[in-house]
């Protein structure tokens, strides 16, 4: 026996095994989140019934079910006993809580957090030096003296996060603020060590002169002061390790 690519071996025969049960759903799951995503069912959309769904796919309603359980946990499907399952709307919710469940269980440390920040926290501050409006520079100064004011960690993390969160805002760009709400918590978890090792002194000359250079629109005033300040928490959770 032979093929275009050249003879079969006995040994390399075609797997013609069924499809077990599991590859089954996870098939069905790539087919109706392909549709889901490509728009074939709009947020907040019915999908068909389980029996129809089975039908057309040619698998079972328990496999149909599973596939919507699956759906359900990824953010695209709302499921209710009794009730056709309902497309969800986008919400970037879902994309924080499984990005930052990962964070926290994943092999990374607090040093690989600074390397992700570097490139998009300058990029940010950049744009809000050329974007920020006189409301957004107002709650960045405040946000600065509720830091310096704070006598808790805790609270000195929390001012310093919505310092940062500010600055994704000002962008204008929803997806800066997104990403970054992707690693706000791996953040506090760094601003914390940084605080409790050096006090929130350095942290606040960093936040002063990006916060000069964006009232300025000194978009590389901007970048470079932000440069630094990510270089000062490098260095101080460099020290922190034992």
């Amino acid at each position: 026996m032979s093929s275009k690519d050249g003879p079969v071996l006995a040994d390399q025969k075609p797997d013609y095994r069924p499809l077990k049960r599991l590859d089954l759903v996870r098939e069905v799951v790539e087919r109706l989140r392909d549709q889901i995503l490509s728009g074939e069912y709009e947020p907040e959309g019915l999908l068909p019934p389980e029996g129809r769904l089975g039908e057309s796919l040619g698998v079972s309603r328990t496999v149909v079910r599973e596939a919507m359980r699956i759906l359900g946990a990824q953010g695209l499907v709302e499921v209710s006993q009794g009730k056709r399952p309902r497309v969800r709307p986008a919400d970037p919710q879902t994309v924080v809580e499984t990005f930052g469940t990962y964070l926290r269980r994943g092999d990374h440390t607090l040093l690989d957090l600074i390397e992700v920040r570097r490139p998009l926290e300058t990029e940010i501050v950049t744009l809000a030096a050329l974007r920020a409006d006189p409301a957004h520079v107002q709650a960045l100064e405040e946000t600065i003296q509720r830091m310096a004011d704070a006598r808790s960690l805790r609270d000195r993390a929390e001012a310093d996060a919505r310092f940062h969160d500010l600055l994704a805002e000002s962008t204008g760009n929803p997806l800066f603020t997104l990403l970054l709400t992707t690693v706000s918590g791996a953040m506090r978890r760094s601003t914390k060590a940084t605080l409790s090792r050096t006090g929130a002194d350095r942290a606040l000359r960093g936040h002063r002169a990006i916060l000069k250079a964006i009232r300025n629109r000194d978009a590389d005033a901007a970048r470079r002061a932000m440069f630094e300040h990510l270089r000062m928490a490098e260095e101080d959770l460099k020290n922190a390790q034992p």
